[in-house]
């Protein structure tokens, strides 16, 4: 068995923990992680995240969701950004790299942390739904009576669709309201549930608003954890660039775990 020192951070409402694992001193298995996650045996979390060295950046972030699989995490990069400040390992800003490449971030006086995300070439349009991706895989669709939706049994009949075989994707309910309001809720692959937010699951409900509606940045995007602020660049081919989301986050507490 060994002893974790670990952080638990929630960012929007999607909740991490986090091990500084700089020196390598840690490997994790698929069922190391989902028990470090369990919300009844474990710390509870949608995913586990290690800040690792990087030759060529402050650090880099290694993401694995609740089920052990990698990926991409936009609100776990703006929590990743706090922990390495709390580490010593950073001041305002950073440069850091993920399992899709470099980002900068700046921590905001207001506390909140800014970071940019990859630009993104286009959005398909699939029937009456949207597909993008984000640094990770998005299907969007929009609804009405938002709150009342039922994200898990819709979200997972999408997930897990014959168009995205095998791997799947990361499921978006969207609801535009007056003044330019955004909510979303998002069914998130490898967690295989409803989570509070999602930092790239915001950015592709933002970017696939402006698409369709023509909506100007920045938008704000609400969340049942918590409102985003997304900014970005339309690019004459449609795409979009200088794309970069802004929310809180906080770090809950500190404990030691046996695995």
């Amino acid at each position: 068995m060994n002893t974790l020192h670990v952080f638990k951070y929630q960012a929007a409402g999607n909740d991490f923990v986090l091990v500084d694992n700089r020196n390598e001193k840690y490997s994790f298995s698929a069922d190391q992680i989902s028990k470090l996650c369990d919300r009844r045996f474990g710390v509870g979390a949608d995913g586990l995240i290690q800040l690792k060295d990087d030759p060529n950046n402050d650090f880099r972030m290694i993401y694995n969701n609740r089920d052990g699989s990698e990926s991409f995490c936009g609100n776990g990069c703006r929590a990743i950004v706090h922990f390495a400040h709390h580490l010593g390992i950073i001041g305002s800003q950073a440069s850091f790299s993920a399992c899709d490449g470099e980002h900068v971030a700046q921590i905001l006086p207001s506390g909140f942390v800014r970071f940019s995300l990859r630009d993104v070439g286009s959005v398909e349009e699939r029937g009456e739904d949207f597909y993008i991706n984000t640094g990770t895989d998005h299907h969007v669709r929009f609804v009405k009576d938002l709150l009342e939706y039922p994200v898990v049994e819709e979200g997972r009949k999408v997930r897990y669709s014959p168009q995205y075989q095998p791997k799947g994707t990361n499921v978006n309910f969207v609801e535009v309201g007056t003044n330019h309001a955004v909510s979303f809720r998002i069914y998130e692959r490898g967690v295989e549930d409803e989570t509070y937010s999602s930092g790239s699951g915001a950015t592709a409900c933002g970017l696939v608003v402006s698409h369709r509606f023509d909506y100007p940045a920045p938008i704000k995007l609400n969340s049942r954890g918590g409102l985003l602020t997304l900014e970005f660049q339309r690019s004459s081919s449609g795409g979009f660039a200088q794309i970069y989301l802004t929310g809180p986050v906080q770090q809950v507490f500190e404990t030691n775990f046996i695995l």
